[in-house]
């Protein structure tokens, strides 16, 4: 049955905090949400969702960063998951510094009305290691509503000589016939000294599927900092079912204009497993 499925979300962005931006920012949060991701991707974006569906996934994924006239591979990851068992890794290449890698393992459990699950990262630039957690659930009260929440950084890892602060998502989706909307919200700590308190920020966005023989979905995020101007905006598409293919260009606002600055093309191989017993 063809259906066109409208994803309205708010997303707290990474970018609009100052002290996260000294550290790494993960390509797949820019376009999945704590409540719909189902695959290997989840390992970076929500580990309870390793285990929402029973599968076996692969996943390849780069980012091509533009500034001014040189263009570079900034960012590229690979991982896969078995039954909410997954490994990834993931390679940040900074202008002018270290590359930062990224080794993250992850488990998803699933209970009867949701999922839990845990990643453990290991950070290394050069000689520096430095190690951190994230947590998440997902839980589902209905077939229209599905409820999620993580904590990332616990530990605080020092990455680019900066400590990650400990920030925590809350996310909330409905589902209709033809709609699913969601709304995501963190919150980060503040690290400075002398300062208290948490930093917000957040993003809109859509997912569309076409009416087409071959699955095709379009997606669009707008990613608005704490006084809710535009910070960023990706667009993209996916195209294809247990194999899919998706595209991102990110664009940042100058002039209140967008300037296109990152691409990214990310493949996915999902392989349905028997239900969970």
């Amino acid at each position: 049955m063809i259906r066109t499925t409208l994803l309205v979300a708010g997303l707290v962005s990474l970018h609009a905090n100052a002290a996260l931006s000294q550290g790494v920012t993960v390509r797949s949060q820019d376009y999945l949400f704590l409540t719909n991701v189902a695959d290997a991707r989840a390992l970076w974006v929500n580990p309870a969702g390793l285990a929402l569906i029973p599968e076996a996934s692969l996943f390849a994924e780069f980012t091509i960063q533009r500034t001014g006239s040189e263009t570079r591979v900034e960012q590229y990851s690979l991982g896969f998951n078995s039954r909410g068992v997954s490994v990834g890794y993931q390679r940040n290449r900074f202008e002018g510094e270290s590359a930062v890698g990224i080794l993250r393992t992850g488990l998803g459990f699933p209970f009867r009305r949701g999922t839990f699950g845990v990643a453990a990262s290991r950070y290394s630039q050069d000689s520096t290691r430095s190690y951190g957690a994230d947590f998440g659930v997902i839980y589902v009260p209905n077939v229209r509503v599905q409820l999620g929440l993580a904590v990332r950084n616990v530990g605080r890892p020092s990455v680019r000589l900066a400590k990650l602060p400990v920030t925590t998502v809350a996310a909330a989706q409905v589902t209709t016939s033809i709609v699913q909307m969601a709304w995501e919200t963190l919150a980060a700590e503040r690290r400075a000294p002398a300062e208290s308190g948490f930093d917000f920020a957040h993003r809109a966005g859509a997912l569309v599927a076409l009416p087409t023989g071959l699955p095709v979905i379009l997606l669009g995020s707008v990613a608005l900092g704490s006084n809710f101007r535009i910070d960023r905006l990706h667009f993209g598409f996916t195209i294809g079912g247990t194999r899919q293919v998706t595209a991102v260009a990110s664009a940042v606002s100058r002039s209140n204009r967008p300037v296109f600055e990152q691409f990214s093309a990310t493949l996915v191989a999902i392989n349905p497993l028997t239900a969970y017993r």
